[in-house]
């Protein structure tokens, strides 16, 4: 679910391992396996449930519709276009 309610675990919200995964590619672009096991890897040290590929391919697939990340050939980094056009700036 996009949106946290009081019930769900906090850490397996969409939103929040989505800025785990910005995160991450702000130091470098990853291969899409190697992120995989970089964000299991740190959510293991912490004594918490790994993340699933359903949540992973999730949060993936949210960051690349907000234009936050570019995929090309299964390298994937952190989109940093300033010029990124929006609806009150369309051409």
């Amino acid at each position: 679910m996009l949106i946290p309610n009081k019930y769900e675990n906090i850490d397996d919200n969409l939103l929040v391992l989505g800025a785990k995964v910005i995160s991450l590619l702000k130091q470098k672009p990853y291969v899409i396996e190697d992120l995989f096991l970089q964000l299991n890897k740190e959510k293991g040290t912490k004594k918490g449930k790994l993340i699933n590929l359903d949540q992973y391919f999730n949060a993936l697939t949210f960051l690349w519709l907000a234009d936050l990340i570019l995929y090309e050939n299964f390298i994937i980094s952190i989109n940093r276009n300033d010029t990124q056009t929006n609806l009150f700036n369309s051409r």
